[in-house]
């Protein structure tokens, strides 16, 4: 080939080298430090920043919070020296030290600094619910895709072992048809649930919430009503307030909702029908304290259920798949399956649990209560990485995440339609084509 030839085609090939190259230049080597910001380090936000400080080859470079206490807590849990504390989150989001961007506000402020980061070109870890609107979740999602945004939505159980053992279940398809999937999350405590300050342990309202460490102004900058007399309350215990976030639906529902379709997959429900009101804790909150809902997929042949009280936790909780072969009981401890009760072989597990009844009359369980799974999940059985880890991988490599945008939608449509369907006292229908909740 001759010299002139030659340069021609390497110029080609440098040509083409380089009009690759923002996709090749987006990814970060293993061994680059992935500058972090932390939005909200109260309740929630504390924990995301030590799941984040465990990430090898990450730091925490800006920490923003509108209570003093919760900054000073987190700038001394910060292995960064030189870690910058701000008052305003735009500020944070912006920082051109930032790579990217945790969220762990109330959910009203979630879709603006979800946005306003994407924009930046940062990537965003976003606490659920994602958002509280249908019209939130629009924006979001357009902000994120329109910016190549890595975004991973806070539903950790995406990244436990026994959600992880559920799914290779299910998509074995050793459940058989799985017409109806319930799930139940019940909780209390001797106090109001959500009644709790800065960490779940503090149920008694700090000394130090006062005016002068709580920024009321900035809090309220982003809600319905701006112009409210100061509230430690409201400021702490925002989710007992439609105004702020979306009640159990947000907080609770997601979270077994979202597990469910990790596992089966199906989407955003056909139609919505939900039963909620305060039925205990009448006096601190305008969210119900009882949520039971009703999606319907019947395109799939399938049905999802969900309830909760804040009475009682005698049910504690639990997702229960419900096939013709198999039964699938999955909760953050344990994952776990029972043959079908129609099978013949029934009979033999229920004879070893009738010897079991007979030998421990004293437990107050019938034999049908004792009967055993056919299959335990052992520990160590599953090994997967943390949710943060799996961000901070995805910030780096620029693949999805467990629970990316797309997924986070799905949760955000659901939960509009749950509190649709409470708010009218009717069946809610979900229209693909317009993205509406009709």
């Amino acid at each position: 080939m001759e010299r002139r030839e030659f340069l021609k085609s390497a110029g080609a090939g440098l040509g083409l080298a380089l009009a690759g190259a923002p996709t090749i230049l987006a990814q970060k080597s293993p061994n680059d430090t992935i500058g972090i910001a932390c939005v909200g380090v109260g309740t929630r936000g504390e924990y995301l920043l030590g799941e984040a400080q465990r990430v090898p080859n990450t730091e925490i470079r800006v920490i923003c919070d509108l209570y003093k206490p919760n900054s000073a807590r987190a700038k001394a849990a910060t292995k960064n020296p030189n870690v910058r504390e701000v008052h305003e989150w735009e500020a944070a989001v912006t920082d051109k030290d930032v790579d990217a961007v945790l969220i762990a506000t109330p959910d009203f402020w979630h879709a603006v600094m979800t946005e306003r980061a994407a924009e930046a070109k940062k990537d965003v870890y976003c606490e659920k619910g994602w958002c509280r609107t249908l019209k939130e979740a629009k924006a979001m999602r357009k902000a994120v895709k329109a910016n190549n945004a890595v975004l991973q939505l806070g539903h950790n159980y995406n990244s436990m072992p026994t959600f992880t053992k559920a799914k290779e279940i299910f998509q074995s398809g050793q459940l058989g048809k799985v017409p109806l999937v319930r799930t139940y999350i019940d909780r209390t405590n001797a106090y109001p649930e959500w009644k709790f300050y800065t960490r779940y342990d503090i149920n008694e309202l700090p000394k130090e919430a006062t005016p002068e460490n709580i920024d009321w102004n900035r809090f309220l900058a982003n809600a319905q009503v701006k112009n409210r007399p100061f509230d430690p309350e409201r400021f702490f215990r925002w989710r007992n307030w439609w105004e702020y976030g979306s009640g159990i639906a947000g907080d609770l529902m997601s979270h077994l909702w979202d597990s469910v379709n990790m596992v089966a997959g199906m989407g955003i429900p056909e139609t919505a029908l939900v039963q909620g009101d305060k039925y205990f804790w009448k006096d601190d909150r305008d969210v119900p304290d009882q949520w039971h809902v009703l999606f319907d997929y019947p395109k799939k042949g399938m049905a999802y259920t969900f309830e909760c009280v804040f009475h009682n936790r005698h049910q504690g909780e639990v997702a229960q798949y419900i096939g013709r072969e198999k039964t699938l009981e999955v909760a953050p401890n344990f994952c776990r399956t029972y043959e079908a009760e129609w099978k013949p072989g029934f009979a033999d597990r229920l004879g070893d649990a009738r010897k079991r009844f007979a030998a421990n009359p004293e437990l107050g369980l019938t034999p049908d209560e004792l009967v055993a799974p056919d299959y335990v999940m052992k520990p160590g059985e599953v090994r997967v990485t943390s949710h943060m880890a799996d961000f901070i991988d995805c910030v780096r490599t620029r693949k999805t995440p467990r629970c990316g945008v797309d997924r986070a939608f799905e949760e955000a449509v659901a939960i509009a339609m749950a509190v649709e369907a409470y708010r009218r006292k009717k069946q809610v229908r979900w229209d693909p084509v317009k993205e509406q909740v009709v």
